[in-house]
Parts: C-alpha cells; structure tokens; sequence
C-alpha cells in the first residue's frame, strides 16, 4: 500500500509542476505577462494593448482556409516600467513558421492590470506552439482546449 501512495503522491505532484510552468508570468520590461489562452474564430477585434477605443475587426471570408488564433494575455504594469516601445507579439506554429499581428502595444501605463488579445491569422487547423515577444517566449500549446 505504501508503494501506492508514494506514486499517487509522485504523479499528483508531476501534475502541479506541469501546469505551474505552463501558467508561468514572465516579465519583459517592467511588465508581467502570462499567455492565458487560445481562441479560434473568423472574426476578431483588433483593438491594441490595453484595449482602447480603436474599433477595427478582422474578417475571414468564408471562401478562405484561414482562420484567427487569438491569444490571450494577462498584463500587470510594475514599478519598474519606465516607458519606452513594447515589440509587437510573433506567434509560432509547431513547425517554426512564423506569424505576425496588426495589434500593438500602445500607452501600457495607462493601466495597472488589464488583458489583451491578440489575432493571428492562420490556415485553418494549425497547430500553435509559441508566442514570443521580443526576447521573452510563452509555451502555448497546451493552452488551446
């Protein structure tokens, strides 16, 4: 019975550092951030980071084989920021492949904590891996359900 629980214990505790790591915040100038999750749809606001009033959508049409991935991010403004230009998010697929964003960073000081979204798009079905910002990249691709 002993041998049992020792496993039970092993693999519960294997759970808890996999899904600490794949939440982890990173900071990146002054700013925390956390990749929170992937969506998938046709049509996406566009809005920059932290949304504002900018009202632009993005459109698949139904004759494309596209499709958005949103990505969804947590962002905490620290003490430690001191202004200066944010680089735009580039997503990857889990074949290397590169994609970018029409959404920017803009005025990240203007609130102490908000969350973003950002759109990608993507032929239909690709599989996301990871988002990168700069220097600082996020494991997502276990975030997508």
């Amino acid at each position: 019975m002993k041998i049992g629980v020792s496993r039970l214990m092993l693999v519960s505790l294997a759970g808890v550092v996999v899904c600490g790591a794949m939440q982890a915040s990173q900071t990146y100038k002054g700013l925390e951030i956390e990749a929170v999750g992937v969506e998938r749809a046709t049509r996406v606001s566009l809005q920059d980071c932290p949304p504002g009033e900018n009202i632009v959508r993005g459109v698949i049409r139904p004759s494309e084989d596209n499709e958005f991935a949103t990505i969804l991010l947590d962002v905490k403004v620290l003490p430690s920021f001191d202004g200066g230009e944010i680089a735009k998010p580039l997503l990857y697929d889990d074949a290397g492949n590169e994609y970018k964003t029409a959404q920017s960073f803009r005025d990240v000081s203007s609130q102490d904590a908000y969350t973003c979204s950002f759109s990608f798009r993507l032929p239909k079905g690709t599989k996301v891996a990871r988002l990168a910002i700069d220097d600082v990249s996020f494991d997502i691709s276990e975030l997508e359900k």
